[in-house]
């Protein structure tokens, strides 16, 4: 994306056999007019070549090529939240490592279902990658990520790395040898299915961010849409988990008036459900 990853992937690829079509590897202080993030939005570049027939992967990091983002060979987004589980498995199954593993509170829960699978620990932080790196520095940690698409694992620095996870999606690609579509498809049977989305609303005054999470937690929510709430947490914001897995983060931003509601659910109704109920939270706190 015009960023510090141009010419990275395709270089260390040279010789091996893969035929590399690079777009936006020009430098450009301007990013070309886009927002250098590797998320859906951004990609009609990528989708464009895809479809036109330039590849069967598509690899895409950030500005400084500290995330990653990807998209299959019939041009479907696939988020952070399936590489980083994609990648945890590929580590446990196919490398025999193993290790705790650290997410954001904002990052799927297939994490947690292949942990429990595993019999490896799940450790839930703020959101932000220092906080994954704290715990890389000082436990026996196999992978961390986040759902912004940074991503690291064992043996590597403890910080995001968007060109080395899109070469372990890659060596997954060829050791399984199987697409990426395929890959995700088996992820979505044994640990899915899996939807998630993410608003960021403005509010109509500023507010502080204690006082917004300490009246999140008092108003609670029993249930939404008959979802019995199971779980309250109030690490980096407030996430009410559910009784059928799924969770709904309502977050305020420390440094302007705006609230992000990030959800996952096991189907599309239930995940509206719960996008609507953050939607209103936006308006009670006047």
């Amino acid at each position: 994306m015009f960023g510090s990853g141009r010419g990275q992937i395709k270089g260390i690829l040279q010789g091996t056999g893969c035929e590399v079509f690079e777009v936006r590897g020009e430098m450009n202080p301007g990013f070309g007019g886009i927002h250098p993030e590797p998320i859906t939005r951004y990609l009609g570049a990528l989708t464009s070549a895809i479809s036109a027939g330039h590849g069967q992967l598509g690899l895409a990091t950030d500005g400084d090529a500290d995330r990653i983002g990807a998209m299959d060979g019939r041009g479907n987004f696939v988020d952070p939240h399936k590489i980083l589980a994609l990648s945890l498995k590929y580590l446990v199954e196919h490398r025999g490592l193993r290790g705790k593993v650290v997410k954001t509170v904002s990052t799927t829960q297939m994490i947690n279902r292949l942990c429990q699978k595993y019999g490896l620990e799940v450790i839930e932080t703020p959101v932000g990658f220092n906080y994954i790196a704290d715990w890389m520095l000082k436990d026996d940690v196999l992978i961390g990520g986040e759902e912004s698409g940074g991503i690291s694992f064992k043996g590597h620095i403890p910080e995001g790395d968007g060109i080395l996870i899109g070469l372990l999606l890659l060596e997954m690609i060829a050791i399984l040898n199987k697409p990426l579509e395929e890959l995700v498809e088996d992820l979505l049977r044994e640990v899915g299915p899996s939807y998630y989305a993410r608003l960021d609303m403005r509010l109509s005054r500023p507010i502080a961010k204690s006082e917004m999470v300490e009246r999140l937690q008092s108003k609670a929510p029993a249930s939404i849409a008959k979802n019995k709430v199971q779980k309250i947490s109030a690490q980096d914001g407030v996430k009410y988990t559910f009784e059928d897995d799924s969770w709904l983060l309502i977050r305020p931003s420390g440094t302007e008036p705006v609230l992000r509601v990030y959800a996952e659910a096991r189907n599309t109704e239930i995940l509206d459900d719960l996008l609507a109920y953050g939607r209103s939270v936006a308006g009670f706190e006047a």
